[in-house]
């Protein structure tokens, strides 16, 4: 990830917040806002051979039975576990949430996975080692990816390949690599249409080649029939300008968060 301005600095603040066991609740809702003012904790794990970040939103440890959607953030080319959370994804998670516009949700960010572009270790060993261990939904719907430059790819690579696994990708500072379009094309016709991933692009104006790469994406999405959305703003290839479309993304996410609630 490039480390431009960055917005909001959290501690790294080990806490219990992930059981070792796994839990057994249904899902539940959030509510319309989450009823406390605390914010969000983070730690920091090694997985495989990798570490990830995990955000957890504010009270979490309260509530015993909740179980949260999960969105997994990819930084790009030699980034960190760390970066997307101390650049302000979490400070952005902490204040959505807390407004009643997204549930809670919890953030997996991990190093950046190059050259394993498809994140087959987020498949093979990120995503059972959260659900093993954190209150996850453990459902399609309740599973997004998203990065930024390089992860934008791979989270779009995860999403298309495992539809059975995560239900939208989040493209920040990306589009369709040069070379894959027909690829890609392929990969989505294949795609059955109850688990057709949504898209959701976003850009800075400034980096011209990753806009036309993103308008790319948008033309194969619109030829395969795939629902997506995008934002372009001011600003350039770096993670200031992509957490500046972060929350109206997190609300586009957080259409396939809706979940019912059962009693204790």
């Amino acid at each position: 990830m490039h480390r431009a301005v960055r917005g909001l600095t959290l501690a790294l603040l080990l806490v219990t917040g992930c059981s070792t066991e796994a839990e057994t609740a249904a899902p539940h809702p959030a509510p319309t806002a989450t009823p406390c003012s605390e914010t969000g904790t983070i730690r920091m794990e090694s997985i495989a051979d990798t570490t990830v970040g995990i955000y957890l939103p504010p009270c979490y440890d309260e509530n015993a039975v909740r179980q949260y959607p999960v969105l997994y953030f990819f930084p790009g080319f030699s980034g960190t576990a760390g970066d997307w959370l101390s650049a302000g994804a979490a400070g952005i998670a902490d204040a959505i949430i807390h407004s009643g516009d997204v549930p809670p949700f919890l953030i997996v960010s991990t190093d950046d996975l190059y050259p394993d572009l498809d994140a087959n270790a987020v498949v093979d060993s990120v995503i059972p080692w959260v659900e093993s261990r954190c209150r996850t939904g453990g459902e399609r719907r309740l599973r997004a990816a998203a990065g930024g430059s390089f992860g934008g790819a791979a989270a779009y690579h995860l999403a298309f390949k495992r539809p059975d696994l995560i239900s939208s990708a989040g493209i920040f500072g990306n589009g369709a690599a040069y070379g894959e379009e027909e690829s890609i094309l392929v990969c989505l016709a294949a795609i059955p249409a109850p688990i057709r991933p949504r898209g959701y692009l976003s850009s800075g104006e400034g980096d011209t080649y990753m806009v036309e790469r993103a308008r790319v994406m948008i033309s194969l999405l619109d030829k395969a029939g795939i629902a997506h959305e995008e934002t372009f703003l001011p600003g350039g290839h770096d993670d200031e300008t992509w957490l500046g479309a972060f929350p109206v993304y997190l609300r586009w996410a957080a259409r396939d968060w809706t979940y019912t609630d059962v009693p204790e």
